[in-house]
């Protein structure tokens, strides 16, 4: 009787140690309950993004206040002009 004990949670063991617990694989991850920390400004800064090398169609903006969340319009180019830069202190 006791060696059938042992051998059931023998068994048992196996199954929850090799991933039989497991959720369904094929399922996505729900990233409405992820919760990322938010991203905080160690700069004071204005950048303007614009549309091409010639520097005269601005498509978007970044501005970041010091301990606060950037906030960002429009499109990020490669085509950037940095406006002012200050560290926060």
């Amino acid at each position: 009787m006791r060696s059938l004990l042992v051998l059931g949670l023998t068994v048992l063991g196996f199954q929850f140690g090799c991933g039989a617990g497991e959720a369904d694989p094929g399922m996505q991850s729900d990233l409405t309950s992820r919760e990322d920390s938010l991203v905080r400004c160690i700069a004071d800064y204005y950048i303007t993004y614009y549309s091409d090398a010639t520097y005269t169609t601005a498509v978007g903006s970044e501005r970041c206040t010091c301990n606060r969340t950037p906030t960002r319009t429009g499109v990020q180019t490669d085509f950037a002009v940095e406006n002012y830069y200050e560290e926060c202190l």
